[in-house]
């Protein structure tokens, strides 16, 4: 069964504070790592076997325990190179990380959320939430007439669009806000700059980028994994 969308963040998150022995929560920066990794499909076996190597390592040596998971972006990396490698050949397998999410809600639930998310954006008048707006529009007409609906895949369409909506409107801010807000994104990643790669490194600021956005237009949840059933 695959595993929901958000035990594996919530697994990863356990499973390191319980390493580390201490009640103590990851930082936003680490979600943002997580997440990178659940973009790279990434198991989440595999992950949790990455980290389990860089708290070995650091007791081996005698060093500190990892205060951010950062410090095993490497070991996670690794073990996943060797999981493709192991898995190359191997007949009908594929690379999945078992994310699809496990989504257990009515038709009418989902147009629900479809109006109300309808309804958010039809109060703003920025030129990208028509956009969505009317991406949403065709999205519900499409879900009324199916007889059933697809959950992963229209749960994916909804991040698309708000992924969308979202790079729209960092085109929208002022160059001064938006180069304002970048530099608050390399402030509050530097210390981790050193724990991975520029590539990796460049999409994390990219991710946290997206964050700040979000909170800066107090954009909803579109995806169906936030709807209570």
């Amino acid at each position: 069964m695959p595993e929901n969308y958000f035990n594996y963040f919530t697994e990863i998150e356990e499973y390191f504070v319980r390493l580390r022995g201490r009640n103590l929560l990851i930082s936003p920066l680490d979600w943002c790592l997580i997440e990178l990794w659940k973009d790279s499909r990434i198991p989440l076996h595999v992950v949790l076997r990455g980290i389990d190597r860089s708290f070995e390592s650091t007791s081996k040596r005698k060093k500190r325990s990892p205060l951010t998971l950062f410090y095993c972006h490497p070991a996670v990396m690794e073990a996943f190179e060797e999981y493709r490698e192991a898995m190359l050949g191997s007949e009908g397998e594929e690379f999945d990380a078992g994310l699809e999410p496990e989504i257990d809600l009515s038709k009418g639930q989902v147009l629900d959320h479809l109006d109300r998310l309808t309804m958010r954006l039809k109060r703003r008048e920025v030129t990208a939430f028509e956009r969505a707006l009317n991406r949403l529009t065709a999205v519900r007409e499409e879900v009324e007439m199916r007889g059933e609906v697809n959950f992963p895949e229209l749960d994916r369409e909804l991040q698309q669009i708000a992924s969308t909506l979202v790079s729209d409107l960092r085109e929208h801010l002022e160059k001064d806000e938006l180069k304002g807000l970048k530099a608050e994104c390399r402030k509050e990643l530097k210390v981790y700059r050193r724990h991975v790669s520029k590539e990796v490194f460049d999409q994390l600021q990219a991710k946290h980028l997206e964050k700040k956005l979000w909170e800066r237009f107090q954009l909803p949840e579109f995806g169906l994994l936030t709807v209570e059933a």
